[in-house]
């Protein structure tokens, strides 16, 4: 017994190395986005937000299509924070004709939906939602948590222009 439980041991020190090397480890993202100011409202086909996210120094097509929350806002809002529920959709390369309103774009590498709050006196935002498809060397990444922050950056006349921020996948 005493034989068996010491090559146990050692079997164990041996395979912990391997098995910490496969934990699930977070990605991270940088995004670079930009307010559809043609966005007709909720809308599953044109996205309010259009940009790229940069993951381990690759650039991706990334846009977010609002879905909304269910909660009764009024135009124009009331109050010190907006709620948002929305789908995020993370493309191989993509391109949007803010004219014409027409997104173009390649495979979808990851997709998922998030629910989140963006301060109106700071332009802080975070939301948090998960990973419901992840595809290609993105696929170990299905059923995760995404976390999104960042700061909105708003055009003079008070409706968002630019949205950097980091993109987080536990």
């Amino acid at each position: 017994m005493n034989r068996l439980g010491s090559l146990l041991i050692v079997f164990a020190l041996l395979l912990t190395p391997a098995l910490t090397a496969h934990a699930e480890q977070p990605l991270y993202g940088e995004m670079d986005l930009e307010f559809n100011l043609g966005w007709p409202g909720p809308n599953p086909v044109i996205p309010d937000w259009v940009g790229t996210v940069t993951i381990d120094g690759v650039q991706y097509g990334m846009a977010f299509f609002n879905i909304g929350t269910g909660k009764p806002f009024v135009d124009p809002f009331v109050g010190k924070v907006v709620f948002f529920g929305e789908v995020w959709v993370i493309y191989e390369w993509m391109s949007f004709n803010f004219e014409t309103q027409e997104l173009l774009h390649g495979d979808v590498l990851l997709w998922g939906d998030d629910q989140g709050v963006t301060g109106l006196a700071n332009g802080k935002y975070r939301m948090n939602g998960g990973v419901h498809g992840a595809f290609e060397h993105f696929a170990e990444l299905q059923g995760r948590n995404v976390h999104m922050s960042g700061i909105i950056e708003f055009y003079p006349f008070g409706a968002p222009h630019f949205a950097p921020g980091t993109f987080r996948i536990n």
